[in-house]
Protein backbone atom coordinates (compact mmCIF):
# COMPACT_ATOMS: atom_id res chain seq x y z
CA UNK A 1 0.00 0.00 0.00
CA UNK A 2 1.75 2.88 -1.03
CA UNK A 3 0.69 6.41 0.52
CA UNK A 4 1.35 9.93 -0.32
CA UNK A 5 1.58 11.71 3.06
CA UNK A 6 4.48 12.74 4.66
CA UNK A 7 6.34 11.65 8.14
CA UNK A 8 5.21 14.49 9.48
CA UNK A 9 1.10 13.22 8.63
CA UNK A 10 1.60 9.83 10.11
CA UNK A 11 2.58 11.54 13.56
CA UNK A 12 -0.26 11.61 15.59
CA UNK A 13 -0.21 12.29 19.44
CA UNK A 14 -1.94 10.04 22.19
CA UNK A 15 -5.56 12.08 23.08
CA UNK A 16 -4.85 12.13 26.64
CA UNK A 17 -1.91 14.61 26.55
CA UNK A 18 -3.85 16.75 25.07
CA UNK A 19 -6.55 16.57 28.21
CA UNK A 20 -3.83 16.45 30.46
CA UNK A 21 -2.84 19.85 28.93
CA UNK A 22 -6.09 21.10 29.22
CA UNK A 23 -6.80 19.81 33.10
CA UNK A 24 -3.39 21.91 33.83
CA UNK A 25 -4.70 24.72 32.09
CA UNK A 26 -7.34 25.39 34.33
CA UNK A 27 -5.36 24.70 37.59
CA UNK A 28 -3.11 27.14 36.69
CA UNK A 29 -6.10 29.25 36.76
CA UNK A 30 -6.00 28.29 40.72
CA UNK A 31 -9.20 25.88 39.81
CA UNK A 32 -8.69 22.50 41.89
CA UNK A 33 -9.91 20.02 38.96
CA UNK A 34 -10.59 16.36 39.72
CA UNK A 35 -8.20 14.26 37.73
CA UNK A 36 -9.63 11.43 36.00
CA UNK A 37 -8.20 12.02 32.58
CA UNK A 38 -5.32 9.49 32.27
CA UNK A 39 -3.65 6.74 33.92
CA UNK A 40 -1.34 8.21 35.93
CA UNK A 41 -0.84 7.15 39.54
CA UNK A 42 -0.23 10.15 42.14
CA UNK A 43 -2.02 8.55 44.69
CA UNK A 44 0.37 5.77 45.46
CA UNK A 45 3.86 6.34 46.42
CA UNK A 46 6.34 3.61 46.23
CA UNK A 47 9.12 4.38 48.67
CA UNK A 48 10.96 1.06 47.86
CA UNK A 49 11.69 1.54 44.58
CA UNK A 50 12.23 5.27 45.14
CA UNK A 51 15.06 4.09 47.69
CA UNK A 52 16.99 1.95 45.15
CA UNK A 53 16.42 4.26 42.40
CA UNK A 54 18.21 6.54 44.04
CA UNK A 55 20.88 4.46 45.12
CA UNK A 56 21.76 3.20 41.96
CA UNK A 57 21.83 6.72 40.15
CA UNK A 58 24.91 6.95 41.67
CA UNK A 59 26.93 5.05 39.52
CA UNK A 60 28.42 5.82 36.24
CA UNK A 61 25.98 6.46 33.81
CA UNK A 62 26.75 3.66 31.34
CA UNK A 63 24.97 2.31 28.38
CA UNK A 64 22.73 -0.93 28.19
CA UNK A 65 22.49 -3.46 25.76
CA UNK A 66 19.94 -2.47 23.30
CA UNK A 67 17.85 -5.32 24.21
CA UNK A 68 17.64 -4.65 27.80
CA UNK A 69 19.96 -5.63 31.03
CA UNK A 70 20.39 -9.31 31.29
CA UNK A 71 20.01 -9.36 35.08
CA UNK A 72 16.65 -7.12 34.95
CA UNK A 73 15.82 -10.15 31.96
CA UNK A 74 16.82 -12.57 34.45
CA UNK A 75 14.23 -11.86 37.13
CA UNK A 76 11.37 -10.72 34.09
CA UNK A 77 11.59 -14.93 33.68
CA UNK A 78 10.94 -15.37 37.52
CA UNK A 79 8.88 -13.11 38.27
CA UNK A 80 6.31 -11.68 35.41
CA UNK A 81 6.53 -14.83 32.84
CA UNK A 82 7.31 -18.16 34.60
CA UNK A 83 5.05 -20.22 32.07
CA UNK A 84 7.73 -19.96 29.69
CA UNK A 85 11.15 -21.17 28.78
CA UNK A 86 14.33 -19.38 28.05
CA UNK A 87 14.57 -21.83 25.70
CA UNK A 88 11.72 -20.90 23.41
CA UNK A 89 11.59 -17.00 24.42
CA UNK A 90 13.57 -13.86 25.12
CA UNK A 91 12.53 -10.57 26.23
CA UNK A 92 13.29 -6.63 25.79
CA UNK A 93 13.01 -3.54 27.61
CA UNK A 94 11.38 -0.60 26.77
CA UNK A 95 8.48 1.56 27.53
CA UNK A 96 5.70 -0.63 26.55
CA UNK A 97 4.23 1.98 24.32
CA UNK A 98 7.13 2.06 22.01
CA UNK A 99 7.00 -1.95 22.21
CA UNK A 100 3.38 -1.48 20.55
CA UNK A 101 5.11 -0.27 17.63
CA UNK A 102 7.72 -2.17 17.87
CA UNK A 103 5.84 -5.43 18.02
CA UNK A 104 3.45 -4.70 15.08
CA UNK A 105 6.89 -3.63 13.03
CA UNK A 106 8.12 -6.75 13.68
CA UNK A 107 5.03 -8.85 12.25
CA UNK A 108 3.85 -6.95 9.80
CA UNK A 109 4.62 -5.45 5.92
CA UNK A 110 2.61 -1.92 4.79
CA UNK A 111 -0.95 -2.77 3.36
CA UNK A 112 -1.27 -5.80 5.78
CA UNK A 113 -4.09 -5.81 8.17
CA UNK A 114 -4.25 -5.59 11.67
CA UNK A 115 -7.65 -6.56 14.24
CA UNK A 116 -7.67 -3.64 17.11
CA UNK A 117 -10.29 -3.99 19.72
CA UNK A 118 -12.65 -1.04 19.81
CA UNK A 119 -12.56 0.63 22.52
CA UNK A 120 -8.67 -0.22 22.33
CA UNK A 121 -6.09 2.10 23.84
CA UNK A 122 -5.52 4.82 21.21
CA UNK A 123 -1.76 3.69 20.42
CA UNK A 124 -2.99 0.64 18.77
CA UNK A 125 -4.59 2.57 16.05
CA UNK A 126 -1.80 5.33 15.82
CA UNK A 127 1.01 2.90 15.57
CA UNK A 128 -0.66 1.13 12.86
CA UNK A 129 -1.58 4.12 10.85
CA UNK A 130 2.28 5.70 11.08
CA UNK A 131 3.24 2.29 9.83
CA UNK A 132 1.04 1.82 7.07
CA UNK A 133 -1.01 -0.79 8.14
CA UNK A 134 -4.74 -1.13 8.17
CA UNK A 135 -6.77 -1.83 10.46
CA UNK A 136 -10.28 -3.91 11.12
CA UNK A 137 -11.74 -3.27 14.60
CA UNK A 138 -13.76 -5.78 16.86
CA UNK A 139 -16.38 -4.11 19.46
CA UNK A 140 -16.01 -5.09 22.96
CA UNK A 141 -18.59 -2.52 24.29
CA UNK A 142 -21.12 -2.56 25.25
CA UNK A 143 -20.79 -6.49 26.32
CA UNK A 144 -22.90 -6.46 29.66
CA UNK A 145 -21.63 -10.57 30.14
CA UNK A 146 -18.30 -9.68 30.45
CA UNK A 147 -17.01 -12.43 27.85
CA UNK A 148 -14.48 -11.54 24.98
CA UNK A 149 -16.55 -11.86 21.40
CA UNK A 150 -15.71 -15.05 19.35
CA UNK A 151 -14.32 -13.93 16.33
CA UNK A 152 -14.34 -16.35 13.58
CA UNK A 153 -11.85 -16.39 11.09
CA UNK A 154 -14.50 -16.84 8.60
CA UNK A 155 -16.81 -14.54 9.19
CA UNK A 156 -17.24 -12.58 5.77
CA UNK A 157 -15.47 -9.10 7.48
CA UNK A 158 -12.34 -11.16 8.43
CA UNK A 159 -11.49 -13.35 5.58
CA UNK A 160 -12.19 -10.39 3.11
CA UNK A 161 -9.34 -8.61 5.40
CA UNK A 162 -7.50 -11.43 5.29
CA UNK A 163 -5.53 -10.18 8.79
CA UNK A 164 -2.43 -10.64 9.52
CA UNK A 165 -2.49 -9.71 13.20
CA UNK A 166 -4.82 -9.32 16.19
CA UNK A 167 -4.26 -7.51 19.30
CA UNK A 168 -5.52 -8.45 22.36
CA UNK A 169 -5.32 -6.40 25.27
CA UNK A 170 -6.64 -8.48 28.59
CA UNK A 171 -7.36 -7.09 31.04
CA UNK A 172 -8.56 -4.19 28.78
CA UNK A 173 -7.75 -0.37 28.78
CA UNK A 174 -10.25 1.42 28.73
CA UNK A 175 -13.16 -0.96 29.46
CA UNK A 176 -11.55 -2.10 32.66
CA UNK A 177 -12.17 -5.75 32.21
CA UNK A 178 -10.44 -8.94 32.93
CA UNK A 179 -11.29 -11.56 30.84
CA UNK A 180 -11.10 -14.92 31.25
CA UNK A 181 -7.88 -15.90 29.17
CA UNK A 182 -9.20 -19.52 28.71
CA UNK A 183 -12.23 -18.29 26.85
CA UNK A 184 -10.29 -15.75 25.12
CA UNK A 185 -8.43 -18.87 23.96
CA UNK A 186 -11.68 -20.29 22.89
CA UNK A 187 -12.71 -17.03 21.18
CA UNK A 188 -9.99 -16.39 18.85
CA UNK A 189 -9.07 -20.03 18.15
CA UNK A 190 -10.30 -19.86 14.57
CA UNK A 191 -7.20 -16.83 14.12
CA UNK A 192 -4.91 -18.97 15.66
CA UNK A 193 -5.76 -22.02 13.20
CA UNK A 194 -5.31 -19.53 10.13
CA UNK A 195 -2.26 -18.22 11.39
CA UNK A 196 -3.07 -15.08 12.32
CA UNK A 197 -0.58 -13.52 14.70
CA UNK A 198 -1.45 -12.98 17.99
CA UNK A 199 0.21 -9.62 20.17
CA UNK A 200 -1.39 -9.60 23.90
CA UNK A 201 -0.87 -6.30 25.61
CA UNK A 202 -1.11 -7.57 29.36
CA UNK A 203 -0.42 -4.61 31.17
CA UNK A 204 -2.86 -4.73 33.88
CA UNK A 205 -2.34 -8.56 33.71
CA UNK A 206 -1.30 -8.41 37.71
CA UNK A 207 -3.85 -6.46 38.53
CA UNK A 208 -7.33 -7.88 38.64
CA UNK A 209 -9.44 -7.76 41.61
CA UNK A 210 -11.68 -10.60 41.73
CA UNK A 211 -10.43 -14.59 40.82
CA UNK A 212 -10.24 -14.14 37.16
CA UNK A 213 -7.21 -15.53 35.27
CA UNK A 214 -6.42 -13.30 32.78
CA UNK A 215 -3.51 -15.15 31.28
CA UNK A 216 -4.38 -16.24 27.74
CA UNK A 217 -2.03 -19.78 27.97
CA UNK A 218 -0.71 -21.99 25.30
CA UNK A 219 -0.06 -20.13 22.29
CA UNK A 220 2.82 -18.66 20.87
CA UNK A 221 2.02 -14.75 21.06
CA UNK A 222 4.19 -11.59 21.20
CA UNK A 223 3.17 -10.38 24.91
CA UNK A 224 3.97 -6.95 26.26
CA UNK A 225 3.79 -5.82 29.73
CA UNK A 226 4.74 -3.07 31.99
CA UNK A 227 6.29 -1.79 35.29
CA UNK A 228 5.05 1.22 35.04
CA UNK A 229 1.62 0.43 35.90
CA UNK A 230 1.77 -2.47 38.38
CA UNK A 231 4.13 -0.74 40.38
CA UNK A 232 2.79 2.87 39.87
CA UNK A 233 6.36 4.27 38.27
CA UNK A 234 4.84 5.22 35.08
CA UNK A 235 7.13 8.14 34.75
CA UNK A 236 9.72 6.10 34.52
CA UNK A 237 9.61 4.30 31.07
CA UNK A 238 9.79 0.82 31.73
CA UNK A 239 7.88 -2.01 29.69
CA UNK A 240 8.57 -5.55 28.69
CA UNK A 241 8.25 -8.11 25.49
CA UNK A 242 8.43 -11.79 25.50
CA UNK A 243 8.35 -13.29 22.05
CA UNK A 244 10.11 -15.76 20.57
CA UNK A 245 14.08 -15.60 20.12
CA UNK A 246 13.20 -14.50 15.76
CA UNK A 247 10.90 -11.80 16.75
CA UNK A 248 13.09 -10.86 20.37
CA UNK A 249 16.38 -9.85 18.14
CA UNK A 250 13.83 -7.45 15.80
CA UNK A 251 12.76 -5.56 18.19
CA UNK A 252 15.73 -5.39 19.86
CA UNK A 253 17.38 -4.24 16.98
CA UNK A 254 14.31 -1.51 16.55
CA UNK A 255 14.89 -0.05 20.20
CA UNK A 256 18.78 0.53 18.47
CA UNK A 257 17.95 1.89 15.95
CA UNK A 258 15.40 4.31 17.66
CA UNK A 259 16.10 5.06 21.57
CA UNK A 260 19.50 2.71 21.42
CA UNK A 261 18.12 1.78 24.99
CA UNK A 262 16.72 2.21 28.28
CA UNK A 263 19.15 4.00 31.06
CA UNK A 264 21.20 1.29 32.80
CA UNK A 265 20.40 2.43 36.41
CA UNK A 266 16.65 2.52 36.27
CA UNK A 267 16.84 -1.34 34.76
CA UNK A 268 19.39 -2.07 37.81
CA UNK A 269 17.11 -0.69 40.12
CA UNK A 270 13.81 -2.37 39.11
CA UNK A 271 15.88 -5.80 38.68
CA UNK A 272 16.38 -5.38 42.53
CA UNK A 273 13.51 -4.41 43.39
CA UNK A 274 11.78 -7.24 42.02
CA UNK A 275 13.94 -9.63 43.47
CA UNK A 276 12.76 -8.73 46.74
CA UNK A 277 9.74 -8.98 48.93
CA UNK A 278 8.93 -5.42 48.71
CA UNK A 279 7.42 -5.48 45.18
CA UNK A 280 4.77 -8.40 46.22
CA UNK A 281 3.69 -6.36 49.44
CA UNK A 282 3.96 -2.93 47.12
CA UNK A 283 1.65 -4.65 44.37
CA UNK A 284 -0.67 -6.28 46.66
CA UNK A 285 -1.65 -2.78 48.40
CA UNK A 286 -2.21 -1.17 45.16
CA UNK A 287 -4.81 -4.20 44.17
CA UNK A 288 -6.30 -4.36 47.71
CA UNK A 289 -6.50 0.00 47.12
CA UNK A 290 -7.72 -0.24 43.66
CA UNK A 291 -10.94 -2.98 44.54
CA UNK A 292 -11.94 -0.20 47.31
CA UNK A 293 -11.86 2.18 44.99
CA UNK A 294 -13.88 0.11 42.54
CA UNK A 295 -16.22 -0.54 45.14
CA UNK A 296 -17.07 2.79 46.08
CA UNK A 297 -17.54 4.42 42.81
CA UNK A 298 -20.33 1.09 42.25
CA UNK A 299 -21.82 2.09 45.16
CA UNK A 300 -21.82 6.19 44.45
CA UNK A 301 -23.29 6.10 40.49
CA UNK A 302 -26.48 4.44 39.76
CA UNK A 303 -26.31 1.01 38.28
CA UNK A 304 -26.90 2.37 34.95
CA UNK A 305 -24.36 4.54 34.54
CA UNK A 306 -21.82 1.68 33.90
CA UNK A 307 -22.61 -0.96 31.35
CA UNK A 308 -19.95 -2.66 32.65
CA UNK A 309 -18.62 -3.34 35.88
CA UNK A 310 -14.86 -3.17 36.30
CA UNK A 311 -12.71 -6.15 37.76
CA UNK A 312 -9.25 -4.47 36.32
CA UNK A 313 -6.96 -1.85 36.15
CA UNK A 314 -7.06 2.08 37.06
CA UNK A 315 -10.49 2.77 34.99
CA UNK A 316 -14.33 2.64 34.24
CA UNK A 317 -16.58 3.50 31.78
CA UNK A 318 -19.52 5.89 32.34
CA UNK A 319 -22.28 5.98 29.76
CA UNK A 320 -23.45 9.48 29.31
CA UNK A 321 -24.69 9.23 25.83
CA UNK A 322 -22.52 11.57 24.03
CA UNK A 323 -18.17 11.21 24.84
CA UNK A 324 -17.59 14.98 23.81
CA UNK A 325 -20.34 16.81 24.68
CA UNK A 326 -20.55 15.50 28.34
CA UNK A 327 -16.28 15.94 28.39
CA UNK A 328 -16.92 19.58 27.86
CA UNK A 329 -19.80 19.59 30.53
CA UNK A 330 -17.87 17.47 32.94
CA UNK A 331 -14.50 19.76 32.28
CA UNK A 332 -16.83 22.96 32.50
CA UNK A 333 -17.49 21.43 36.58
CA UNK A 334 -13.97 20.69 36.80
CA UNK A 335 -13.69 16.87 36.23
CA UNK A 336 -11.13 15.80 33.98
CA UNK A 337 -11.93 12.87 31.69
CA UNK A 338 -11.20 11.36 28.93
CA UNK A 339 -13.88 10.97 25.88
CA UNK A 340 -14.56 7.66 24.93
CA UNK A 341 -14.93 8.70 21.55
CA UNK A 342 -10.96 8.44 21.58
CA UNK A 343 -10.63 5.05 21.72
CA UNK A 344 -12.98 4.12 19.42
CA UNK A 345 -16.50 4.45 18.09
CA UNK A 346 -18.14 1.80 19.82
CA UNK A 347 -17.16 3.97 23.01
CA UNK A 348 -18.68 7.25 21.99
CA UNK A 349 -21.33 7.35 24.27
CA UNK A 350 -19.14 7.34 27.24
CA UNK A 351 -16.18 8.80 28.97
CA UNK A 352 -13.34 6.57 30.11
CA UNK A 353 -12.54 7.74 33.96
CA UNK A 354 -8.83 6.68 35.87
CA UNK A 355 -9.64 6.53 39.60
CA UNK A 356 -5.57 6.12 41.18
CA UNK A 357 -5.50 9.76 41.66
CA UNK A 358 -4.68 11.33 45.21
CA UNK A 359 -6.20 9.43 48.20
CA UNK A 360 -6.88 12.15 49.99
CA UNK A 361 -8.88 14.03 47.58
CA UNK A 362 -10.51 10.89 46.22
CA UNK A 363 -13.91 11.44 48.46
CA UNK A 364 -13.64 15.20 46.99
CA UNK A 365 -13.42 13.57 43.10
CA UNK A 366 -15.82 11.23 43.84
CA UNK A 367 -18.34 14.08 44.86
CA UNK A 368 -17.60 16.19 41.96
CA UNK A 369 -18.21 13.37 39.51
CA UNK A 370 -21.19 12.52 41.27
CA UNK A 371 -23.03 15.82 41.20
CA UNK A 372 -21.55 16.35 37.43
CA UNK A 373 -23.31 12.93 36.52
CA UNK A 374 -26.55 13.92 38.33
CA UNK A 375 -26.46 17.01 36.85
CA UNK A 376 -25.36 16.30 33.34
CA UNK A 377 -28.70 13.15 33.38
CA UNK A 378 -30.99 15.67 34.04
CA UNK A 379 -29.84 18.44 31.91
Amino acid sequence: MKSNKKWSELINAQPMFDILALANQRERLGVYVARMEIGDTPGFKNNAVNKILLKSSQEPHRYSPSKGEPYLIDILFETQWKEFSKTDYDISIAPANFLIMASLATVTSPGDTVMIPDPGFPTYKLACDFLGLKTLSYSLYPNKSNSFPTLNYFDDEIIKSQPKVIIINNPSNPIGIAYEGTQILRAIKSLIDNNVQIIIDETYINLVYDSTVALIPNIDAIRIRTFSKEHCAPGLRIGYVLANHHYSKIIADFISLTISCVPRFIQIAIAEYLSVDDSIIFRQSVVKEMKRRHDLLFELLPNNAMLVKPNSAFYAMIETGNSENSFNFFLERNIATCPGSKFGLAADTALRISIAGNAENLNRDFELLHNAYSEWCIK
